[in-house]
């Protein structure tokens, strides 16, 4: 792991949520010299701390650490994720599932036409 590529990828996503160190320390359960180590390249996280951290700042893991997968890439998916994330669980629930509907109706579809 590239520890300042995660640092600054940490501190982006850290205050685009509005956290300060002091917060998301307080969140994840270390010190804010330690997050602010993290930050700055010099210490790594622990994989649970790493886990508390993404939980925290509802950004998964593999953004954090700069290697987005492939199948998570598309702008289109991070613009409706971005979209869905202050609904309430239920009601994104609820929006998934008509998505869910709607994509295999369109699949059937296109099946039937061949």
């Amino acid at each position: 792991m590239d520890k300042k590529a995660f640092g600054k990828e940490l501190q982006k996503y850290r205050e685009q949520a509005g956290y300060s160190q002091e917060t998301l320390a307080e969140c994840v359960g270390c010190s804010s010299i330690f997050i602010s180590y993290i930050e700055r390249g010099v210490k790594s996280p622990s994989l649970n701390t790493l886990i508390s951290i993404s939980n925290t700042l509802n950004v998964s893991v593999d953004i954090l650490l700069g290697k987005e997968l492939k199948k998570y890439s598309s702008e289109k998916l991070k613009h409706i994720e971005k979209r869905l994330t202050p609904l309430p669980e239920q009601e994104q629930q609820r929006i998934l599932d008509i998505m869910d509907s709607a994509i295999t109706i369109e699949l059937d579809y296109y099946s039937k036409r061949g």
